[in-house]
Parts: C-alpha cells; structure tokens; sequence
C-alpha cells in the first residue's frame, strides 16, 4: 500500500511540475474530490469548493 501512495505521489508531483501547478493544491483538490464523493453535493457545489480552493492556492502561490 505504501508503495502505491508513494508512486501516486510522485506521478503527481511530476505533473504538477509540467503544468506550474502547486503540489498542494494538487493534492487538496484530490482530497476534496474524494470527501465530495462521498457526500450528496450538487456539482454546483462541488465546482464552487474547487474554484475556492484553486483561488486560495492561486494568492498564496504568488
């Protein structure tokens, strides 16, 4: 299991490399997805918790 979690992150944090995107944010959308599936939310709802996300990271990444 600490295998894959390891290699999963490192598939990450290569495309986040590619595409100038934080890792951090990267893995707190992840995270949100899957706590969202798990739970009845619109996908209104679920697109304003990413953009509020992506926003955050965005000020702090500057």
């Amino acid at each position: 299991m600490k295998e894959i979690k390891r290699r999963e992150i490192e598939l990450l944090a290569k495309k986040c490399i590619e595409h100038d995107i934080p890792l951090k944010l990267a893995k707190d959308l992840l995270r949100t997805a899957e706590e969202l599936s798990y739970q009845n939310h619109s996908q209104g709802a679920r697109i304003k918790e990413y953009q509020e996300l992506i926003d955050f990271h965005s000020r702090n990444h500057k």
